[in-house]
């Protein structure tokens, strides 16, 4: 049975960048909308002209950067662990979010 899952947990360290990838987008998928709203109440007071320029900075810069680096963090941590806490956090974590987008109604 290890050597099962020490090939699975390979397969998985194979495709650590689209993993990581695809937990950071999805995760920003769901609470982008929370983001965007705090971003703009925070920026409520500044005339719209300003409040756009800014918005559209967020939206081209920051997700950009919170992106980037978010999926190399992530990937440092996974590639840290060992064969079976790796398939688990993976696992789990894939399950955390599915679980969050579909009690915040995004599926």
């Amino acid at each position: 049975m290890q050597v099962y899952i020490h090939q699975f947990a390979n397969f998985l360290r194979l495709h650590m960048d689209s993993i990581a990838v695809g937990l950071v987008a999805t995760l920003l998928m769901i609470y982008g909308a929370y983001i965007n709203n705090y971003f703009k109440k925070i920026t409520k007071s500044i005339p719209f002209v300003g409040r756009f320029a800014l918005f559209v900075l967020l939206c081209s810069a920051g997700y950009a950067f919170i992106s980037s680096q978010a999926v190399r963090f992530l990937k440092m941590f996974l590639r840290g662990q060992g064969d079976l806490p790796l398939i688990g956090i993976i696992a789990a974590a894939f399950l955390i979010l599915a679980f969050l987008a579909r009690s915040g109604k995004d599926v």
